[in-house]
């Protein structure tokens, strides 16, 4: 009974142990449960914490980079956070050491081969015979760069220039005075008979110049053209030399040349503009013919003559007339005249005078006058998209060499700009070196998105000069000389040229740009080839873009400059006065930091350079395109952004490819400064 007892007391503290085993253990679930919901949510709020933290230090990076840059401190570098997940064979997780050492194999290859190109240079020059050459004609070998040398004399005299091709191990000499070259492998017997006999060939003709020098300058003193001269209201200038010749401006009394005299090397005679003579005597006899035959008024005063010939019979036109009458307005025969306009008089019925049709003397601009003779608009402001034509096309008889000016030493880089609504349209650097002789082009894209701002919204909000030091800092070059020009000044400018003549590589085709033409309108249509463009035309290749590529489009847009170019140095001039009184006329049109003069100047030096070169930034080298609101993503957001459809992109831009400012000023050093 005892034994009975005592079983099933320990059968119950059995079962009350295990009832309260399992109400522990159901509690205790209970408790992990609700900790287990309490770090879930700490988790989760901790991820958004920390998403914000890293979206918070992207931006505090970005701005920080940027005002750094603007404050010319050199950049941060934030440590990046490690990835667990990666896959380890991406390109991220390479050790910058290990790319640095691939570049650098590539580098010595490229070292090494251009040390033995100067090796072998240098070696063409070290024989003795070569020594001797120098020293019986007095001549230097000087150094133009690593592949380049000329031989000159003590007065500056380059006789030969000297070029290394690599690909062939050839030296190219080409002499002073003459566009023949000629190419050794080696400082051979051959060589130095071609050193000996051109450098005879070329102190006979320095000896020659000289004495026609000698000649021309004696032109001051010859009294049938003295007085001559004086009776057709013109004056000798100072004489000037280019190189070897000697050059005698004839000059008109309002300070522009008319007429340039020079002896020339070429064919050791003499030339007037562009005509070649013989001798002296020609020559006075070719000046005479030339006072007698030529129009002697300056370009300012031929085309206010034919704005006025215009206007004039504007005032005589019946319909012109009746219009007037219809608004109760009539004109006087004549014109009245002070130092700035000549005047066409409007008058009212009772004879009150009402304004005037006024000619700007100095830019043969036609301006609406008021009464008091203030300005009141000009007349092309009146004219559809302001295209005011004339019904003449100015012609000169005339034709003339150009003023000589000293080439400036080392390069210059000029910043055009094509503008339009007061944002840079068109952005083209035009990159000049007076070593090579060489003028190359390269395009910048509008849509290049730098410290925050498109480039192109920089000319807006600060002016072309910020614009000039922007892009100075982004491509290396040292850029100082802007010229900028409006689309509708564009149109005048070409047309003040008489058009342009342009050669399209292809077909241009445009379905959105309707032009009219003899009164219907039709589809913007230029088939390859050769076409002569007045203003009109030419702004429309320069901006068509809907079936042409960015790039196509900045080609044309380069081959218009060039065209321009082109079209004024073959332009029917008298020398420089034409161009400087173009100048004068078409600098109203333009927004730029040089005058007239340094206008003429550069054109002057630079108008005979070779274009080599119409270049490009864009996606093809090194720019990539991208959205303001997408670059800073990572890609795999990106990827969430796009497929997001109420995603707001931001507006479409281009940057360096990795974001590597530094690729850009690579690429433009290797295409606008290498010859």
């Amino acid at each position: 009974m005892k034994n009975r007892i005592l079983i099933i007391a320990a059968a119950v503290l059995v079962a009350a142990a295990a009832v309260f085993t399992l109400i522990s253990q159901i509690s205790l679930r209970k408790e992990l449960k609700s900790q287990r919901d309490i770090v879930s949510r700490f988790m989760d709020q901790t991820r958004d914490d920390l998403g914000f933290l890293n979206e918070s230090q992207e931006v505090v990076k970005q701005n920080t980079s940027q005002v750094r840059q603007y404050l010319n401190l050199p950049t941060l570098s934030f440590p990046e956070r490690a990835d667990e997940n990666s896959d380890k064979d991406e390109t991220v997780n390479v050790s910058s050491f290990e790319i640095a050492a691939y570049d650098a194999a590539s580098y010595l290859n490229d070292y090494n081969i251009k040390f033995d190109q100067i090796c072998w240079f240098n070696d063409f020059f070290n024989s003795r015979e070569f020594s001797d050459f120098l020293k019986v004609n007095s001549l230097t070998l000087k150094k133009r760069s690593d592949l380049k040398k000329e031989l000159s004399d003590g007065n500056g005299r380059v006789y030969f220039a000297m070029n290394f091709k690599g690909d062939q191990k050839r030296v190219v000499i080409k002499p002073g005075l003459s566009d023949k070259e000629k190419s050794f492998t080696e400082a051979d017997a051959g060589c130095f008979d071609y050193l000996h006999t051109e450098m005879e060939r070329q102190n006979a003709i320095y000896r020659t110049v000289a004495l026609n020098n000698t000649q021309l300058a004696g032109i001051y003193r010859d009294p049938g053209l003295k007085t001559m001269i004086r009776e057709k209201n013109l004056y000798w200038g100072s004489t000037s030399y280019k190189g070897e010749n000697l050059t005698v401006p004839l000059m008109r009394m309002d300070g522009t040349v008319l007429a340039l005299l020079a002896t020339v090397s070429e064919n050791t005679g003499f030339r007037l503009n562009r005509q070649n003579f013989s001798s002296i005597g020609e020559l006075n006899q070719g000046l005479v013919t030339f006072l007698q035959t030529s129009d002697l008024r300056t370009g300012a005063e031929i085309l206010d003559d034919m704005v006025l010939e215009e206007l004039e019979g504007l005032m005589q036109d019946p319909a012109f007339n009746a219009h007037l009458a219809k608004l109760g307005f009539s004109v006087k025969k004549g014109s009245r005249e002070d130092n700035d306009y000549i005047y066409y008089d409007i008058y009212k019925g009772d004879g009150e005078l009402a304004g005037a049709y006024a000619l700007q003397k100095e830019f043969g601009e036609v301006y609406l006058m008021d009464k008091d003779d203030i300005p009141v608009r000009s007349l092309k402001t009146f004219a559809p998209n302001h295209e005011m034509t004339f019904s003449f096309q100015a012609e000169d008889k005339t034709d003339g060499e150009n003023l000589n000016f000293e080439i400036p030493s080392g390069s210059e880089t000029f910043l055009m700009i094509g503008s339009h609504e007061h944002n840079a349209d068109t952005m083209i650097l035009v990159h000049c070196d007076s070593i090579t002789e060489e003028i190359k082009m390269l395009s910048i894209p509008r849509d290049l998105y730098y410290n925050g701002l498109k480039i192109n919204s920089i000319y807006r909000n600060y002016g072309p000069e910020r614009l000039v030091s922007e892009l100075s800092a982004i491509t290396g070059l040292n850029i100082s000389k802007y010229v900028a020009i409006d689309m509708y000044a564009f149109i005048d400018v070409i047309n003040l040229l008489g058009g342009i003549d342009v050669e399209l590589d292809e077909p241009l085709i445009d379905p959105t740009y309707k032009v009219r033409e003899n009164g219907k309108w039709s589809t913007l249509y230029y088939p390859a080839g050769e076409h002569h463009l007045d203003g009109i035309a030419a702004l429309r290749i320069t901006r068509s873009r809907h079936t042409s590529s960015d790039f196509e489009r900045a080609v044309r847009q380069q081959k218009v400059i060039a065209a321009l170019r082109d079209s004024l140095s073959s332009m029917d001039l008298t020398d420089i006065a034409r161009i400087y009184d173009f100048m004068q006329i078409a600098g109203k049109y333009l927004n730029t930091n040089l005058n007239t003069s340094e206008m003429v100047r550069y054109f002057m030096v630079y108008k005979d350079y070779n274009i080599n070169g119409q270049n490009v930034l864009n996606t093809d080298n090194v720019l990539y395109a991208t959205y303001t609101n997408l670059y800073r993503l990572s890609e795999e957001d990106q990827a969430k952004a796009l497929e997001d459809p109420g995603f707001y992109k931001g507006g479409w831009i281009v940057l360096p490819k990795n974001n590597d400012w530094g690729q850009i000023k690579m690429f433009i050093q290797s295409v606008m400064t290498s010859s």
